[in-house]
């Protein structure tokens, strides 16, 4: 995000509590506030209002192949740069594939700055960025670029453009959590720079975090690995799939945020305040969370556990595959309780092993109710897996269990 006078990231305007509607303390959003994050309308509506513009994927890597320098801040790009709304309306994306030769997909960059004054001043993460913008136009009609350096009005800025840029940020979360979006990560940083890491600013943690609460797992890249043997976008996803963090509850994510670099102390308060709305509209209304196969910890369980107890209104949770080991096992089965809907848990090959299974067998007996349950090669005894049969059935006869 575009730094602030003193330092290499923006700040917010702390405490502002942006366009939501969404009571904060009980960190529930109305079902207007959730659709916005759902749908393309969104998407457009932001760019309509003109305080938001999208780059042409086209003209992005026209501008990187004329050596015409670094990419210029938004007052400064030439209006054919940009997606106007009404033409962005006939032919955004609203599928989840690149791979669709009349697509247009809508593409939000993560990335660092690399000095206060321009955050690329050598041109070198453009040309990483157009790299992979070049593979993706093979596949698709083109692309709308999110970068906050040429879609947010830059400094200096008039009075008129100070209120924009307001407006702006208090949406910006709107382009790396929305569902129809694509996220890509650029988290190698300029060779030669001193500053912290990708992985140590707080802005960049931000947005991977939300980038990744609900979208679907392909759409989450990082683009920061190296892309020299990729000769098409089924490459990039090859190689460029970014792990998903867990979601942290707001509080968590404040405690984490509090370790990571930002310019002022005003950007960890609105960047907290902000992933309080993000995660009240994604997670909180979730119906379904998949973690197969992402290598999940024992640690991260307990993490996502926590974050379990806003989603009251979860169908399926899926953790396929992880090395959750009895105590990660301890952590679900205490979450279990906590979701009315539930009807279906799949936690197969996550060493639940014996532990796991009585932490499980109690959480079962609280449950009001679950579809279907799940717990294939987990090392549970014939015994064990009899008995958490026998409480799962006598407390949902109508249900499902699945445990070998």
């Amino acid at each position: 995000m575009p730094p602030t006078d003193d330092g290499a990231e923006p700040s917010g305007p702390g405490g502002q509590s942006g366009q939501l509607q969404l009571d904060v303390t009980t960190c529930v959003a109305s079902q207007a506030d959730v659709d916005r994050y759902r749908w393309i309308g969104s998407l457009i509506a932001a760019v309509a209002s003109g305080d938001t513009a999208l780059l042409k994927g086209s003209w992005l890597v026209q501008h990187c192949a004329s050596a015409d320098g670094p990419l210029p801040a938004r007052q400064h790009c030439p209006p054919e740069a940009f997606w106007q709304a009404e033409e962005l309306q006939k032919v955004v994306n609203i599928s989840r594939t690149m791979q669709d030769p009349i697509a247009v997909p809508v593409v939000a960059l993560s990335y660092c700055w690399e000095t206060a004054e321009h955050p690329d001043p050598s041109g070198e993460q453009l040309r990483r960025v157009a790299c992979a913008a070049k593979l993706c136009l093979q596949e698709c009609a083109d692309l709308a670029v999110f970068v906050d350096w040429c879609s947010l009005r830059q400094e200096p800025r008039t009075e008129e453009q100070q209120a924009s840029f307001g407006r702006a940020l208090d949406s910006v979360d709107l382009w790396y959590a929305h569902q129809m979006t694509w996220v890509w990560l650029l988290t190698s940083t300029p060779s030669g720079t001193i500053q912290p890491t990708y992985h140590e600013r707080g802005w960049p943690y931000f947005e991977r975090l939300v980038g990744g609460l609900h979208s679907h797992y392909d759409m989450l890249l990082d683009i920061g690995r190296p892309l020299e043997s990729c000769s098409d976008y089924s490459d990039i996803r090859e190689s460029c799939i970014a792990s998903r963090c867990v979601p942290l509850t707001p509080d968590a994510f404040r405690a984490e945020l509090a370790s990571k670099v930002v310019a002022r102390s005003e950007d960890c308060e609105f960047l907290a305040e902000r992933y309080v709305h993000t995660f009240a509209v994604t997670i909180g209304p979730a119906e379904s969370l998949c973690y197969a196969n992402t290598g999940l910890s024992a640690a991260e369980a307990k993490l996502l556990a926590d974050a379990l107890g806003w989603c009251t209104r979860l169908l399926v949770l899926s953790l396929d595959g992880n090395d959750l080991g009895p105590e990660g096992a301890l952590a679900i089965a205490a979450a279990l309780p906590g979701l009315p809907q539930l009807q279906g848990l799949f936690a197969n090959r996550c060493g639940v092993q014996r532990g796991g299974a009585a932490a499980i067998i109690d959480g079962v007996k609280e449950t009001r109710r679950i579809g279907g349950m799940y717990l294939s090669s987990n090392g549970i005894s014939e015994d064990d897996a009899a008995a958490l049969e026998d409480v799962f059935l006598n407390r949902h006869p109508r249900s499902v269990i699945h445990v070998s």
